[in-house]
């Protein structure tokens, strides 16, 4: 194992803690353990870099907390997380079995998106696996571990992606799975041209920081208040790629579509400017912690005038003609406040968001498709795609929409 020191232009971070509150003394330097998985952690120029690399500087910088990192193999850095040799480990995914009981992950630094790679003319592969074809990952990866829980017939005699491509191209296996960027890189060192490829969508793996229950225990609140800056560090990490773009918006534009032929949905929204325009701000932040506080209330007036809207039904309606696919539709006026929704919203007013700043105020025919989001809950990936909805006077915008979509089962299901 060796210590890669935290200098230079992309690692020199900001060093004290200050005030009571503290939980963690200013001398204490937090001690990570990572190996080199381009493109996540890589070295260059003698300086460790890469996506996840950047993201967790970021967020150590946000929470002001020094810190160093050691390389060693995935295994060895788990176990000595585990034996508090060191305080975590990144970026690596969730086991497949989800029997991780000693530690806890943070949420993603990273996406791998797992593709299926099938020779041209060979046809591509459907999101479900078929057990009689022979498929092959590496050996010990997440996605063998996948492939045998799926019950495909699986060959892991690969220790490598270039291996992996090579058995392809051979024609040991019909198709292999494997990360995307570990593909990229592999085609350019087996000298494979990428045109003889077919690669085929399969699913995310979010990659985090993993740390040890001890850990978590000594240091309460550790965890929240790192995930807390992950999505202002990770962004970049989580956005879709040119190709799902393409994929998300397709979907949500035909959702939008049939909702503009309704005909109540102007007038409602004209309705709804029309009383939440005249408020001030205050006023509205103060219904929409009413609405926050009482959601689960059917007689608070302000959840049942969002709940009961003769557009939520018509929203239910296309949220499950959309199968899988659509998780949310949320209708929202030009003071951003929720006009009707299915499921309910979380909250009334939306002009704190970005489906709303990305939009209404940028006028008609605005798009603004968010990053991916990781629920931990539900190990459920989710992309928000919304648009301003005009027919105000002078073209002004009336107010927008947001479909939400699940989006491993939209890019499986398109």
């Amino acid at each position: 194992m060796r210590l890669v020191a935290m200098t230079g232009r992309l690692l020199t971070v900001a060093v004290f803690l200050i005030g009571p509150a503290a939980q963690t003394r200013a001398a204490d330097v937090m001690r990570f353990l990572t190996n080199i998985a381009p493109p996540y952690q890589e070295m260059v120029g003698g300086t460790l870099d890469g996506t996840s690399t950047r993201a967790l500087h970021c967020v150590m910088g946000r929470m002001n907390h020094r810190y160093e990192v050691g390389l060693a193999p995935w295994l060895r850095a788990r176990e000595q997380v585990r034996l508090g040799l060191a305080d975590g480990v990144f970026s690596i995914a969730p086991d497949i079995d989800g029997k991780v009981q000693d530690g806890m992950f943070s949420l993603p630094l990273a996406l791998e998106r797992w593709v299926w790679v099938t020779s041209a003319g060979g046809g591509t592969m459907a999101a479900t696996v078929r057990p009689n074809l022979p498929v092959a990952a590496v050996l010990g990866s997440n996605q063998l571990k996948w492939l045998l829980a799926q019950s495909a017939n699986a060959d892991g005699v690969a220790r490598s992606a270039t291996q992996l491509l090579r058995m392809l191209v051979g024609g040991r296996v019909a198709a292999v799975l494997m990360d995307e960027a570990e593909l990229r890189f592999a085609w350019q060192e087996a000298g494979i041209d990428p045109a003889s490829l077919n690669i085929t969508f399969q699913r995310y793996m979010p990659l985090g920081v993993y740390f040890s229950n001890a850990f978590l225990a000594a240091h309460p609140g550790f965890l929240e208040r790192f995930n807390a800056q992950v999505p202002n560090c990770a962004a970049a990490n989580m956005s879709l790629s040119p190709a799902e773009r393409r994929t998300a918006l397709s979907v949500a534009r035909h959702v939008r579509d049939q909702l503009l032929a309704d005909p109540d949905l102007l007038p409602a929204l004209r309705a709804s400017w029309r009383v939440n325009g005249a408020k001030p701000v205050q006023q509205i932040m103060a219904e929409d912690r009413r609405f926050h506080e009482n959601r689960k209330r059917r007689d608070e007036p302000l959840v049942a005038a969002v709940r009961d809207h003769p557009l939520s039904a018509a929203l239910s309606k296309l949220r499950q003609a959309g199968g899988d696919m659509v998780s949310e539709i949320l209708l929202f006026d030009a003071a951003g406040v929720a006009t009707a929704s299915d499921p309910l919203s979380s909250d009334l007013w939306q002009a704190d968001e970005r489906k709303f700043s990305m939009t209404v105020p940028n006028g008609p025919d605005t798009v603004f498709i968010d990053t991916i989001t990781f629920d931990q809950s539900t190990s459920q990936f989710s992309v928000q795609v919304s648009f301003t909805i005009g027919g105000g006077e002078d073209g002004a915008a009336l107010g927008g929409l947001t479909v939400g979509l699940n989006i491993e089962k939209t890019l499986n299901g398109f």
